[in-house]
């Protein structure tokens, strides 16, 4: 059985909320589970755009990038600094690893938080959301992960 990793990102607050999910491949069924293996969140401010890559190298820890399969980010509708930042870390990662970026709308995800009891988290209903697409077999590339931002 072989372990893999997906990160969720979500910077469209003044909150930076990171979780990652233990991905295991069941080979004998050629299915999948995951657990969410850790989470946190960061009251940042203004100060998400100075800590945001800081507080993601101490929550990765010790995972290798390697053994991520995919990465959640939540595309607004938000703060505009906040949900660019998210967005452009998100798919730098994804070019450079290779792997899908799913690009989740703050409507979907709150929707999709509140339908359970108790609700889960904002990063929880982001990584939920992503992971049945990726099971699904849907592979979008990082280049269609568009930020959403409030009109003014």
């Amino acid at each position: 059985m072989t372990t893999s990793f997906a990160l969720a990102l979500h910077t469209t607050t003044t909150n930076l909320e990171l979780a990652i999910a233990v991905i295991n491949h069941n080979s004998d069924r050629n299915s999948h589970s995951y657990i969410i293996h850790k989470q946190q969140s960061w009251e940042l401010g203004r100060e998400l755009s100075v800590q945001l890559h800081d507080c993601l190298n101490l929550f990765v820890g010790d995972i290798l990038w390697a053994d991520f399969a995919f990465l959640a980010i939540a595309t607004g509708i938000g703060s505009f600094t906040g949900t660019r930042i998210g967005v452009v870390t998100a798919r730098t990662l994804g070019e450079q690893l290779n792997i899908p970026v799913y690009g989740i709308d703050c409507p979907t995800i709150i929707h999709y938080s509140q339908q359970n009891s108790p609700p889960l988290t904002l990063s929880e209903s982001l990584l939920a959301i992503a992971y049945g697409q990726w099971q699904s077999g849907i592979y979008p590339s990082w280049q269609n992960v568009f930020p959403l931002y409030e009109s003014q």
